[in-house]
């Protein structure tokens, strides 16, 4: 069984029904850039991760009720969320109280689903370690000292798999639901088409939303792994 991809699904303009859907995300993928540009948009209404227990939400407490409750708001003709794959955090003693939100996301066949990821793990992992090293896991801008990294090929090989087996795991029970791939690539190197995109899968008229943040790391990838060539040469890269 295969999600059913939908490409371009045309804006609805008469109906008032309202498109309930997720941003399936994984770390370091543009999902903060995501969210924030689409929220620029009168008819999207969008929440930010509702599983991170380090981010304040007004929604109830068992799992299946959070992503019920939030997706059931009709101001907007679109509403939404982020849903990190590696989302309850399963260090945090509580996670178990939130994973049944997966199992009410999987339920229900009508939530659409845009399937963001970053096709460049190298890079993914360089942002993901910066990020741990600077304790800032939100914008950079201002910081203009920015470190190198060296990546052992091991961590490479781990994150690479693990990354990949909890992704694709989450999306193995969403096979009946309408996924929209989006990745990080597509985001910045053709903005415009892929932001037009979404919005005609979300149902909303497209207009023009400018990018609400700014990428944090701008360098090349040979100039932020000192490593690089190794770790490209590697037989599993």
């Amino acid at each position: 069984m295969t999600a059913r991809i939908s490409l371009s699904n045309p804006f609805r303009k008469a109906d008032t029904e309202t498109t309930r859907f997720v941003i399936l995300c994984q770390p370091r993928t543009g999902s903060s850039l995501l969210n924030t540009s689409l929220r620029q948009h009168p008819d999207i209404h969008l929440d930010r991760e509702i599983l991170n227990h380090r981010q304040r939400h007004v929604l109830p407490d068992d799992g299946a009720d959070r992503l019920r409750a939030c997706l059931a708001r009709t101001t907007h003709r679109a509403v939404g969320c982020n849903l990190h794959a590696f989302q309850p955090d399963r260090g945090w003693q509580d996670w178990l109280k939130w994973e049944s939100a997966w199992g009410a996301l999987a339920e229900d066949r009508s939530i659409k689903v845009i399937h963001l990821r970053r096709l460049n793990v190298l890079a993914q992992l360089a942002s993901w370690k910066i990020a741990s090293f600077l304790n800032r896991w939100g914008t950079q801008e201002d910081i203009t000292n920015r470190p190198r990294i060296h990546i052992d090929r091991e961590e490479y090989r781990w994150f690479r798999d693990w990354n990949q087996a909890v992704f694709d795991w989450r999306l193995s029970h969403l096979t009946q639901h309408d996924v929209l791939p989006v990745s990080y690539e597509s985001l910045c190197d053709d903005w415009m088409g892929t932001i037009q995109q979404a919005q005609q899968f979300l149902g909303v008229e497209p207009i023009p939303l400018s990018q609400a943040a700014s990428r944090n790391e701008t360098r090349p990838l040979q100039e932020v792994i000192v490593n690089l060539q190794e770790l490209q040469n590697l037989p599993w890269h």
